[in-house]
This record gives C-alpha cells, sequence and structure tokens, in this order.
C-alpha cells in the first residue's frame, strides 16, 4: 500500500527533478480517493493515478510547468469537475503539487522525511505528516514537512507555530479522516496553510492469504495494490520462490499453517485456498477458536462448504460460529475458471468488504 513511498525513493537515488501530486480534498461524485497520488517526472508519470480523463491531463499539464520553477513548490489546484474539465462526476478534487527541483540544495531535507516515514512504516507506527503550503509572507516556517507520532516526546517540545501545526496532526490522528487542509495563525495575523495525510496502521485491514498455489499468485498482484496489510502463508519453501511477483508490501511466512493462526493480528480477513482439504479444515477450525477475525472465507464448491460446516458442527461448534465461514468465496462463474478470474472474483468480495468498513466507520 506504499509502493509510492519506494518509487519516491528510486527517483531521489536518481537525483531527477520531479513533482508528487496528493488528492488531499473531494467532494461529490469524483474518480479518486483522498490520498491517492502522482509521481511525475519530465513529461511522464512513473507512479499512479488521480483518475484519469481531463482531470489527470490538466493535473500533469501544471506539473509539467511546476518542473520549470527552481526550488520546492508546494501549492493546490481546486479542480471542479463538470463545468470546468466536461466530466459528468459533479464534484470536485484539490491537489497539492509539491514540485522538487534543484534537488542537490534541498535533498537533505527531503531524505530525511522520506526515510522518517519509511522507519515509521515499518514499524508499522501510525502518524500524520504535515505539509507547509507555500504562505504569502516574508517569513516562512523552517522545515516544508513534519511528521507527527502519537506520544513522540522530541514534538512535544514545540512551540509557536510547530505546536499549533502539531496540534492539528493530533486531531486528524484520533479522527476517521485520512487528509485535511487547514489554515493556522502565526504572528500579525499572517495565516499559513497545512495539509495533513495520515496513515494509521491500526486502521488498516490484515489480511491473511493461507497457501500459495495458482490462485494466491494469480491474487497477489492485485492486493498489493489495496490499502491493507498482507499476510501470505505456506508450508512449501518453493511456492515462494516460484512466484516472480512484487513481494515488497508482503509478509511471507513459510511455516506450519497451524503455528502461524496464532500470530495474526486480530480482526484479520482471512482467505483460505491451500492445496489439502485437511489443512483447510484444521485452519477454519483454529481460527474460528480465535473468535477474532473479521471474515473467514475458503475457497471450493457449495458442497465442500456443506461439509465442512457439518464436520465442524459435528465436533460441538455453534450454528452461529459455524455460519461464519463462508464457502464457496467469489462469485463463481460457468465458464470462466481460469486462476486470473478466480482471483478477480476473491478479490472483489474483500472490496466490497473494505467499502462496508470504510462507510461504517463515516457514519
Amino acid at each position: 500500500m506504499n509502493n509510492w513511498l519506494q518509487v519516491l525513493k528510486k527517483t531521489l537515488k536518481l537525483k531527477t527533478h520531479f513533482v508528487m501530486l496528493t488528492v488531499v480534498e473531494t467532494k461529490g461524485s469524483t474518480p479518486c480517493s483522498n490520498g491517492d497520488k502522482i509521481i511525475y517526472v519530465g513529461k511522464k508519470s512513473i507512479y499512479g493515478s488521480i483518475g484519469g480523463g481531463n482531470l489527470e491531463y490538466q493535473a500533469l499539464q501544471r506539473a509539467q510547468d511546476l518542473l520549470s520553477q527552481s526550488g520546492i513548490n508546494t501549492c493546490l489546484q481546486k479542480y471542479p469537475l463538470g463545468a470546468t474539465l466536461g466530466q459528468c462526476c459533479g464534484g470536485y478534487v484539490k491537489v497539492m503539487f509539491e514540485s522538487f527541483t534543484n534537488q542537490n540544495a534541498n535533498l537533505k531535507n527531503v531524505n530525511y522525511w522520506v526515510n522518517r516515514m519509511s522507519d515509521l512504516i515499518e514499524k508499522q507506527k501510525d502518524f500524520v505528516i504535515a505539509t507547509i503550503i507555500n504562505p504569502e509572507t516574508e517569513r516562512q516556517p523552517k522545515e516544508k514537512k513534519i511528521i507527527y507520532v502519537g506520544n513522540d516526546s522530541e514534538t512535544s517540545k514545540a512551540k509557536d507555530l510547530n505546536r499549533k501545526i502539531l496540534d492539528g496532526a493530533e486531531k486528524l490522528l484520533g479522527s476517521n479522516e485520512t487528509t485535511s487542509i487547514v489554515e493556522i495563525s502565526r504572528n500579525k495575523g499572517e495565516m499559513v496553510g497545512v495539509c495533513y495525510e495520515k496513515l494509521a496502521f491500526s486502521e488498516i485491514q490484515t489480511v491473511a492469504v493461507f497457501g500459495a498455489g495458482h490462485i494466491a499468485q494469480a491474487l497477489m498482484p492485485i492486493l498489493i495494490n489495496l490499502p491493507i496489510t498482507i499476510y501470505w502463508i505456506d508450508d512449501r519453501p518453493l511456492q515462494f520462490e516460484e512466484y516472480s511477483g512484487d513481494v515488497s508490501q508482503i509478509n511471507i511466512i513459510c511455516d506450519n499453517f497451524s503455528d502461524v493462526v496464532d500470530e495474526l493480528p486480530k480482526d484479520s480477513y482471512c482467505l483460505v485456498i491451500t492445496y489439502s482439504h485437511q489443512s483447510d479444515f484444521e485452519i477454519c477450525e483454529q481460527v474460528i477458536s480465535h473468535d477474532s477475525f473479521s471474515y473467514l472465507g475458503m475457497i471450493g464448491s457449495k458442497t465442500k462448504g456443506n461439509k465442512f460446516r457439518e464436520r465442524l458442527r459435528q465436533k460441538g461448534w455453534s450454528n452461529e460460529k459455524v455460519d461464519e465461514l463462508i464457502c464457496p468465496i467469489g462469485a463463481k462463474q460457468k465458464f470462466f475458471k481460469s486462476p486470473s478470474a478466480i482471483a478477480v472474483s476473491i478479490a472483489m468480495d474483500l472490496l466490497n468488504f473494505l467499502e462496508k468498513r470504510k462507510q461504517m466507520a463515516s457514519l
């Protein structure tokens, strides 16, 4: 889910000029979500999208213009999708542009916050990054980005403007929002704009995939682009060696299936896709016994699902617990039964689950 940061690191190593675009506010019907990003380098995007169409075309034109300006410039641009861009969505999108040119003079500060974010992500810490928008004042804040981590002793010592900025970050960290834009007053009534982005691992859904066969391998390239934390489990090392896709966003565990269930985070979304019916059953029973999962789905037929649920009842599990086992997972297709088709169907179930959770959180 943080592929953009990996791309950004590679871009910094090349010492090339680039612009980072981030969707920081949306209203109405829009083709993108808050937090969507593009990394733009010299007339081409090397990462991401903000929805395509005329919106993205106009935004990239703006990014190209910023590349001709020196230094680090940060600004906001609002795009009404109906009247201005001729798109039928009807809402608007606000994009933050951060241009990084003449990097030799500014590389140290950029590398600092990139490395700081990487460290926090590796440790799965919740944090907010506050970006200062270019203020129309003579005195500009020393730092363009400030990273706030809850209960951080260093940030608690901040004063004046930085203290106000960190107070806003703390507020966002405790809310259901992922981004926000505020104006903060400083000396002599001057106002400074701040864009906040939150990355909260405690709010990110964990998805555990048991099995690394052909269907799981077709599923992984889809999952790594979703806002989730992935655990991929199998007891066959060769299966992981045969996988040629990107594993930078995946926690690979090669161990006995039954030993892994105990170590999974609470509220995990569990997908059982192993090579063995007996392993499938043992995993399902162990997951049910923990009573802390958010979803338990197993690949197979309706007959397999009915047989497994009956076996669980015979072992003493209540109907309420047994009925939480979903089998088959994904929409069953009559003609399209390839690993890719099945993987798409399974991913669609997950997307629906994530969407419902987001809607409930926003109420």
